[in-house]
C-alpha cells in the first residue's frame, strides 16, 4: 500500500478512535467490541446550554446520563436552564457569568456540591433550598438576587460547614 493510502487510513483510524466516528472491532468477520454510542437521550432548549452539554459529553465520552458529573458552562451566554433537570448525577456545575433569572430546573439535582452562579440575573435562591450536599455556593455580583433566601440559604449551609458568597447587597 503506497504511503498516501497508508496515511489516509490511520487519520481515519485516528479520527474514529478519537470519538469522531462509530466504530467496531472483528476477527475474522465477528464483531468482539463496539463502544457504547454517546449520550444523546436529552432536550436542552437552550442552544447555549444544549452546546455546552454536548461538548461535555463529547469530551468525556458520556454514554449515560448519571456519568455527567461536572459541567462547565460559564461564560456560555445561557438564558434557560430547562432540560438540565435531566442530568440528576451533576455534582459540580459552573454557570457564572450567564444571563440566568430563574433557578428551577436545578431542585432536581440533589446531588449538586459546588454551584457557581456569579454574574447573572438571579432573583430568587429558592430552588436552592432543598439542595443539601451542597458545599460551596457563589452567588456573587447578581445585584437584584433578594436577600431573605440567600440568607436562608447560608444558615441551612452554616449547619454543614459548607461556604456560601453571598452577593453585596445580602452581606
Amino acid at each position: 500500500m503506497n504511503s498516501f493510502y497508508m496515511g489516509r487510513l490511520l487519520a481515519l483510524i485516528g479520527a474514529c478512535l478519537a470519538g469522531a466516528c462509530s466504530y467496531s472491532v472483528s476477527v475474522n468477520d465477528n464483531v468482539v467490541y463496539t463502544p457504547a454510542p454517546l449520550f444523546t437521550d436529552y432536550q436542552i432548549a437552550d442552544d447555549n446550554l444544549r452546546r455546552c452539554v454536548e461538548q461535555t459529553i463529547t469530551d468525556e465520552k458520556i454514554t449515560g446520563a448519571s456519568q455527567l458529573t461536572l459541567l462547565n458552562c460559564s461564560n456560555a451566554g445561557i438564558a434557560s436552564l430547562a432540560g438540565l433537570e435531566r442530568f440528576g448525577a451533576l455534582q459540580e456545575l459552573n454557570l457564572a457569568e450567564n444571563q440566568l433569572r430563574t433557578l428551577a430546573p436545578l431542585v432536581k439535582l440533589t446531588q449538586l456540591k459546588v454551584l457557581v452562579l456569579r454574574k447573572n440575573q438571579l432573583d430568587d435562591v429558592a430552588p436552592l433550598l432543598g439542595l443539601l450536599k451542597l458545599v460551596q455556593v457563589d452567588l456573587e455580583q447578581n445585584p437584584q438576587l433578594e436577600c431573605t433566601d440567600v440568607n436562608q440559604l447560608a444558615e441551612n449551609m452554616r449547619e454543614t460547614g459548607a461556604e456560601i458568597l453571598k452577593p453585596e447587597q445580602c452581606r
